[in-house]
């Protein structure tokens, strides 16, 4: 979004509050690609969904949440598409979720990976979903599980000190998801939101999940949302990291690799009206100390 002036009016960019669909280029009438194998069988198997009845379940979930919010990736349907289970961590997570620690999705939205953990295997126990708007009632009407899913969901700004649920996490986190979240923002911002996650941590937690990136780390303007923003390389990531373990005493291990849309299930078109090279940087921060 567009550089703000305090710390206390970024946290949402405007233009997910409202768009006409029709005059957008990130909102597709029609997302039956994007319902990958993977999603299929989830619904299938996990939401008693059948295959004949997914895609017009998937259409309307999908509406009903774009009338709630308006992010690019609502609208192209990117959310169908499996991310935390594509991390190469992703058995390494799933093994520690089931020896009992507490994982935490920020911008959660429908709680779609929290669903594909427990999915393989995890117990739901031990899943937080934290998001500044309430999609999941819409995610419970998605997955069909309100009975028996037992993850905690939190409407909370993750930004803000307001919401008690959210404070009782602080330093209790062993691993942080946050996926498609921190690429709304410039530097500056993105740097305060991943000092603000860091609270959430201790020694031997994780930071992963994946963002919009570049080969080139630059800040972009983007038209279609009056929106400027930062796009990070694995070096640039690195150093925002460097920073925040500076600011906040504390010390982190790195790694962050680029993807196309393509390696991510996504069609290469799903970014023309973003940069030229557009793609996703994802990343694992280990906290050393």
């Amino acid at each position: 979004m567009a550089s703000p002036n305090t710390a206390t009016n970024y946290s949402e960019p405007e233009y997910a509050k409202s768009q006409d669909r029709a005059k957008v280029p990130f909102y597709h009438p029609d997302i039956s690609g994007r319902l990958v194998p993977e999603t299929q069988e989830l619904l299938e198997k996990y939401s008693h969904v059948a295959r004949d009845k997914q895609l017009e379940h998937v259409h309307l979930i999908r509406d009903k949440a774009w009338d709630i919010r308006a992010y690019p990736c609502i609208g192209l349907g990117s959310w169908l598409t499996p991310q935390l289970c594509r991390l190469p961590v992703y058995s390494d997570i799933l093994k520690r979720v089931n020896e009992g620690v507490t994982l935490m999705d920020v911008g959660t939205f429908v709680g779609h990976d929290l669903r594909r953990l427990v999915y393989d295997g995890a117990p739901s126990d031990n899943l937080y979903g934290v998001d500044i708007v309430n999609h999941f009632d819409v995610g419970y009407e998605f997955f069909r599980d309100r009975e028996h899913f037992k993850g905690h969901f939190i409407e909370a700004d993750i930004l803000s000190t307001a919401s008690p649920e959210l404070m009782a996490l602080k330093g209790q986190v062993d691993i942080v998801l946050v996926s498609q979240v921190l690429h709304q923002w410039d530097l500056d911002n993105q740097t305060k939101a991943a000092g603000t996650l860091v609270s959430f941590t201790k020694p031997g937690s994780w930071i992963v999940g994946n963002q919009i990136g570049n080969p080139v780390a630059q800040d972009f303007h983007l038209k279609s949302l009056s929106a400027s923003v930062w796009r990070h390389n694995p070096d640039s990531f690195a150093k925002m990291f460097e920073a925040v373990g500076t600011a906040t005493g504390t010390q982190w291990e790195t790694q962050a690799w680029l993807r196309s849309f393509p390696e991510m299930g996504w069609d290469a078109k799903d970014g023309a009206w973003m940069e030229p090279n557009v793609c996703v940087i994802e990343f694992i921060a280990r906290r050393v100390s």
